[in-house]
């Protein structure tokens, strides 16, 4: 837990002041939008002004740097084009209750608990649990008492089709009657839902198994809507009953499917499941931004732990690749059909007595992220790669990839013990993670170093890598030579780019003071000519701070003489800046 000063820490008549300021200053969709900002990790360290202000970085489409102002909420600072309270500070704020021990769910329903009373109407489960993909699907006719056929009806279940299985959860679910997104909603129906299951192959059941908990996972998510293109945010409840939803999901798919046992006309029966499956997963994604992508991760997890595994010959992939290139066209037909219907690619050819002519539009639109992910991953096991690194970088220039995606890859390929594959998609992939906060920097530097470890010759490459990713890759640059002893590498950089050597903490130097001191002494006069070179207190005793380092490493390397003549220079060079002659003396560096 960070050390938070005493006069941050609130009690609880100030938090529950600060949750009505809260509600007064930010809207419930700017709430629900901080939240999510807070569950990916977006929010860097916190830090604290002397005057109870709460400063940290926020990622999100760039680096936003944010500063609370707890004694007056709506005085708080963020450079983002929202210009009013937005979902960066609201991020912050749930960082901080969450490192002061306060319950951040008490942010997320500021509205609820300080309006006096508000009336609900409840949402029928049965209308919010049906998917886009069972819009078209003919209801089963089972009156809502019928719960005995409803089972029978199940007993069938292995010979049914996928959207079949569907239609049975949503009449099994009318009994429980109307129901919200929440982990108690959700056990619920998961036990009405395993009531009416038959007894199953080992593998049927796995699938079954899978698709009870995506359905529910579609109850917790609402759609998206197609015409905004706009991101989705949950309500607190919603999120932790997803965030179970995807553990138990998760934990199934790194389960082998077991196919054993099973004679050709079962085999094909539990193999058409999942097409259907990957049918069901295919429209489901689309529908999918970065802020949540619950279903692309889902398929991603069926190819690699469930199907690839079981393939014997490349041809499912190459269909699925077809399937992903035929909605990749469709979308594009779409596309350009809706920009000639509004005229935006019509182009009137002056030549032709005003004559209008429809011209194609020849810009290819964006691709949804998930369809970029989805055809990334089946070239990946496909082994086309030079294919997967064009499609995931044209889909990072559009939308920034969300970096667990990224890594992904890489830990497939340590498991796989592909290192010489890996080094090539480290350097590939090395820059659709510039632009991220440290954390992915390190998870990737740590899977160089595996890499490195196996096969040495890679090290140039993560070099050059390092490099073509700058500035972004900075901390993971310096880091990386600072851990390999590269000092004076290292010390050409920070002279490159002007850094501070007051800035680096005792343990960072001392090695090189150690190893090589007099890779340091540019480095500190450089700095000592800068800060003097401001003109006023501060930079004067900022130098002289450094100018004490300066002396101890000339005395380390014997050659006081040479020190007496920099001083005695320094300060006649400057005997007019009084205030330096000041901090000089009282340095005790002259006399």
């Amino acid at each position: 837990m960070m050390n938070i000063p005493n006069e941050m820490i609130m009690d609880d008549a100030q938090w529950q002041q600060l949750i009505r300021e809260i509600a007064d200053h930010f809207d419930n969709l700017t709430i629900m939008r901080g939240f999510q900002y807070y569950k990916q990790k977006r929010v860097g360290p916190l830090t604290f002004t002397e005057q109870r202000g709460i400063h940290a970085m926020v990622q999100g489409t760039e680096e936003y740097e944010v500063l609370l102002s707890m004694q007056s909420l709506p005085t708080s600072y963020c450079p983002c084009p929202v210009h009013s309270p937005c979902k960066h500070m609201i991020a912050v704020l749930m960082s901080y209750a969450e490192s002061t021990g306060r319950p951040v769910h008490a942010i997320v329903n500021a509205h609820s608990s300080t309006a006096l009373k508000q009336s609900v109407k409840p949402t029928s489960a049965i209308s919010s649990v049906r998917s886009d993909s069972e819009a078209h699907v003919q209801e089963l006719e089972i009156p809502d008492n019928s719960y005995s056929q409803i089972k029978e009806q199940a007993m069938d279940l292995a010979q049914l089709p996928i959207p079949e299985w569907h239609k049975l959860f949503r009449n099994c679910l009318n009994r429980l009657g109307t129901g919200t997104a929440s982990t108690s909603y959700i056990q619920a129906a998961t036990d009405e839902l395993y009531a009416i299951k038959p007894k199953l192959s080992s593998g049927m059941d796995q699938i079954f198994d899978l698709h009870v908990h995506m359905y529910l996972m579609r109850f917790c998510i609402p759609g998206r809507n197609p015409n905004t293109n706009s991101p989705v945010y949950l309500s607190y409840p919603a999120q932790l009953a997803v965030d179970a939803l995807q553990r138990n999901i998760e934990k199934e798919l790194n389960r082998p499917l077991d196919l054993s046992n099973l004679d050709d006309k079962q085999y094909a029966e539990h193999w058409k499941r999942l097409e259907e499956t990957v049918t069901y997963l295919r429209k489901q994604m689309l529908s999918e931004t970065s802020s949540i992508m619950a279903f692309t991760s889902i398929y991603r997890d069926l190819w690699l732990n469930w199907l690839v595994p079981l393939l014997q010959r490349q041809d499912e992939l190459e269909a699925e690749l077809t399937a992903l290139r035929e909605i990749e066209h469709k979308l594009s037909d779409d596309s350009v059909s809706t920009k000639t219907t509004t005229g935006s690619v019509l182009n009137v050819n002056p030549s032709s007595s005003g004559t209008e002519t429809s011209t194609p539009n020849r810009r290819p639109p964006t691709l949804p992220l998930p369809l970029v992910l989805a055809q990334g991953w089946i070239y990946f096991h496909l082994k086309r790669d030079s294919e997967a690194w064009q499609i995931l970088t044209s889909g990072s220039s559009a939308y920034g990839i969300p970096p667990e995606h990224v890594l992904h890859y890489l830990h497939v390929l340590v498991e796989q013990l592909d290192w010489n594959r890996l080094g090539h998609w480290l350097a590939e992939l090395g820059p659709l993670l510039a632009n991220r906060r440290n954390d992915p920097l390190h998870d990737y530097m740590q899977l160089w170093d595996t890499v490195i470890q196996e096969l040495p010759e890679t090290e140039d490459t993560m070099w050059n890598t390092l490099v073509s990713m700058l500035p972004h890759s900075r901390p993971a640059y310096e880091d990386a030579l600072h851990r390999r002893s590269q000092w004076r590498r290292w010390i050409d950089f920070q002279l490159s780019t002007g850094a501070e050597p007051l800035e680096f903490r005792v343990a960072i130097l001392q090695p090189i003071e150690k190893d090589a001191p007099e890779l340091l002494l540019p480095f500190y006069h450089q700095a000592v000519e800068r800060y003097i070179g401001h003109k006023n207190r501060d930079g004067y005793k900022a130098a002289v701070k450094l100018l004490k380092r300066l002396a101890k490493l000339y005395k380390k390397l014997k050659q006081e003489e040479r020190w007496e003549q920099f001083i005695t220079a320094l300060a006649v060079r400057n005997s007019r800046l009084r205030a330096l002659q000041e901090e000089l003396r009282k340095g005790k560096l002259i006399s």
